[in-house]
């Protein structure tokens, strides 16, 4: 049985947490079946996104059907099916984040970890039935009210924190701007080639991280 995209996703650490419409906090045994249900929708909700692919938003009917509960359950822990689906792309980014974490960790001098930050970034679109799965997600989110959502953006923050640690590491003027500004460059590149359905090439990945630590005020290596 071939497995989805949607395995791919990291929900040790989840968005939110099961049962957040609930008034009072729940036992821990009863947690536990409520974080259940969280990873449950959320992996439902990314293979509906498959399915539709970018033509239509996922219903919250879909969504309970692909993940075998009740529309009770799931308002147990989202207001809405906008929820869900930026909950479905903040936990992507957690995933994200958790892979760059571990590149960045294993490095020592911070120019390489920038650069497992940069390549990281990159590597998101080189496998294609990831790249399917994060653009759909992406265009979803496109098609909603983020700001009407309660749905933080913890994965996003995290990714750029991890950046902005290893600009801090390096001693740059300005560090929060100098991340802003990378990031975007970053992410803006890697959008680019999944919106042209290109493969970045070794040099593409150098010529960008060279122009990254230009940019810095390092000189590239």
């Amino acid at each position: 049985m071939s497995s989805s995209p949607a395995d791919s996703f990291d929900t040790d650490i989840l968005v939110i947490s099961g049962g957040r419409q609930l008034r009072r906090a729940a036992h821990p045994a009863r947690q536990e079946a409520y974080d259940a249900e969280v990873r449950a929708l959320i992996r439902a909700t990314s293979e509906v996104m498959l399915r539709n692919g970018c033509t239509e938003v996922p219903k919250v009917s879909e969504i309970v059907r692909e993940a075998g509960i009740t529309n009770q359950a799931f308002y147990r822990h989202f207001r809405s099916r906008d929820d869900v689906v930026v909950a479905t792309y903040e936990q992507g980014m957690l995933t994200v984040y958790n892979y760059l974490r571990h590149r960045v960790h294993k490095k020592s001098s911070w120019q390489d970890k920038l650069e497992a930050w940069i390549d990281g970034i990159v590597a998101q679109i080189e496998d294609p039935r990831l790249a399917d799965l994060s653009a759909v997600i992406q265009w979803n989110v496109s098609q909603i009210a983020r700001e009407k959502t309660e749905i933080e953006p913890v994965g996003r923050e995290r990714i750029r924190a991890l950046l902005l640690s290893i600009l801090t590491e390096a001693g740059v003027a300005d560090p929060d701007r100098q991340a802003l500004f990378v990031d975007n460059l970053v992410t803006g590149t890697a959008s680019h080639y999944m919106d042209t359905g290109q493969q970045p090439t070794a040099g593409d990945r150098e010529a960008l991280l060279r122009f990254c630590l230009a940019g810095l005020g390092s000189p590239p290596a």
